[in-house]
Parts: structure tokens; C-alpha cells; sequence
């Protein structure tokens, strides 16, 4: 009789845990819609109990999250308990300014030095960014930085998602440096002078 009320005690308060888990994940869920600012299709970043997540939110159901990995493609599963009391970063609101980076071309010091050259660097890149098929901008700047060994001529590529983004910077900087080689202006690059001491040898 006794082994039968604590089977008893015990189902009962695993149903109760059950059923108090499931009614945290639904409230959760529901805040979580209500009031995260996220949104099917974001691409977010989670961190769950110490670990980061990058990817795409695919759902939200009454129990949990779905992510799919940006790296591997994965589904990863995450309670609502867990989603909401969490830290969110969302790349999808700002989108206009996450979605772009700043590309660097070095030039050299004698090919920036003559204004000519100078106004061919310029028009050629605007020229690569307005060619390219992913980039967004109808208007750019070129902005320009002395370094140590080059003049570094800087500017925004703006796409609608952030892997675009990375197609468009290799794209801009493929053409761009094979339309300047065209017109005899070069990438500089570090060369190594070694002499050898004959007389040790």
C-alpha cells in the first residue's frame, strides 16, 4: 500500500513538472513574440548557458525556438525559458548598416601622389561598386588614409543580407585591382631584399 502512494506521489509530481515546464515555455513564448523585436527569417545570435549561436530564426512554437546555424546548417532547438532570458543580438534591425563593410585598398605613395592617377583610382572604384550586382548604393565616398607604406583608399559596400556582403567586397576587390592593373597601377606589396655575405659562405 505504501509503494503504491509513492508511485503515486512521484507520477503526480512529475506531472506536475511537466506541466509547469510546458506552461513556462508557453508564457515565455508568448513574451518572446510579443517583445524581443525578433522576427521569422532574422539572423540573430544567442547565447544559451555559456554557448553562442549564429543563425536564421526558421519558428516559434509553443514550446521552443528553432535556429537554423548559419556554420553548419543545423537545427538547434532552444526552450522559450531559455530564447527569452537570454542575450540577442539581431542583425536585421539596423540592417542598412550591419549589412556593409569597409574595403581597403592600398595604393602606392608615387601612384596617389599624381593627381591624375589619383582621379583613375577613384573613378575605377566607383566604377567596380556601380558594376557590381549585389551592391546597394546608388551614391559612395571614397575616403583616403596615409599608412606606412601605402596611401589606403577606403569605401562601403552595402548589400541586402550580410552574406552577400562578403560575395560583393571579393567581387569588388577582384575587378578593381584587374581594371587598375589594365591601366599600369599596381597593388603594392612588401618586397624582401636578402644579401648574402659571400665571404662567410
Amino acid at each position: 500500500m505504501k509503494m503504491g502512494a509513492a508511485i503515486i506521489t512521484l507520477c503526480v509530481a512529475i506531472a506536475t513538472f511537466i506541466l509547469q515546464e510546458g506552461l513556462t515555455n508557453i508564457i515565455h513564448g508568448i513574451i518572446f513574440r510579443l517583445f524581443s523585436h525578433v522576427d521569422k527569417g532574422d539572423r540573430i545570435e544567442l547565447l544559451v548557458d555559456g554557448i553562442t549561436y549564429t543563425g536564421y530564426l526558421e519558428k516559434v512554437t509553443l514550446r521552443h525556438a528553432v535556429i537554423k546555424e548559419f556554420s553548419t546548417n543545423a537545427h538547434i532547438i532552444v526552450p522559450n525559458s531559455k530564447i527569452d532570458c537570454s542575450l540577442i543580438k539581431n542583425a536585421d534591425i539596423g540592417h542598412e548598416q550591419l549589412n556593409r563593410y569597409i574595403v581597403e585598398l592600398p595604393v602606392s605613395y608615387r601612384d596617389a601622389e599624381n593627381p591624375e592617377t589619383a582621379e583613375i583610382i577613384k573613378r575605377e572604384i566607383k566604377g567596380v561598386i556601380r558594376d557590381c550586382p549585389l551592391t546597394t548604393d546608388n551614391e559612395f565616398k571614397v575616403f583616403i588614409n596615409f599608412k606606412e607604406s601605402f596611401v589606403s583608399y577606403s569605401f562601403f559596400i552595402r548589400t541586402q543580407t550580410v552574406e552577400e556582403n562578403f560575395e560583393a567586397c571579393s567581387w569588388v576587390r577582384e575587378v578593381t585591382m584587374q581594371r587598375l592593373a589594365e591601366k599600369g597601377i599596381h597593388i603594392p606589396y612588401s618586397v624582401l631584399d636578402v644579401k648574402l655575405n659571400e665571404e662567410k659562405l
